[in-house]
């Protein structure tokens, strides 16, 4: 799996790499999303990924956003919690793919199947998406 992860650092696609790692934490809450911060930025950078641009911008509005205090207001994990099955397809699946443009392919896949299995989220995630971009002024206006 190394080596194929490796090439896709050929594919230069730093939002490759974000959704990767950002699914992977999804997948292993217990390990990687233990709290409102981890999940505001995974969570919602998974839904930046697949509902808008991946870019930048939103990512780090994210991080802003979760880097705010008043997270220990709220019960974690939002209602109705985490999911218990987190997705159909894993990380594993992604072993046999040996080419860059594959590889992505599946990582979107991947990526897709978890966003769905977290849907009773999607509310709350577009709604740190929208909090969060107000806190990153978009240099394009």
């Amino acid at each position: 799996m190394s080596l194929r992860v490796r090439a896709l650092a050929w594919t230069d696609s730093l939002k490759t790499w974000r959704l990767m790692h950002d699914v992977y934490a999804l997948q292993h809450p217990s390990d990687l999303c233990q709290s409102f911060k981890d999940l505001i930025t995974h969570l919602g950078g998974v839904a930046w990924s697949i509902e808008h641009d991946g870019s930048e911008r939103g990512h780090r509005a994210l991080k802003q956003l979760a880097s705010r205090n008043g997270w220990q207001h709220h019960p974690y994990p939002p209602p109705p919690g985490l999911p218990d099955q987190r997705g159909t397809i894993l990380v594993s699946s992604l072993e046999r793919l040996s080419e860059p443009p594959l590889l992505v392919s599946g990582i979107d896949r991947w990526a897709r199947a978890t966003w769905l299995a977290y849907a009773p989220l999607h509310a709350i995630a577009r709604d740190w998406i929208q909090q969060a971009l107000l806190l990153v002024p978009d240099k394009k206006h």
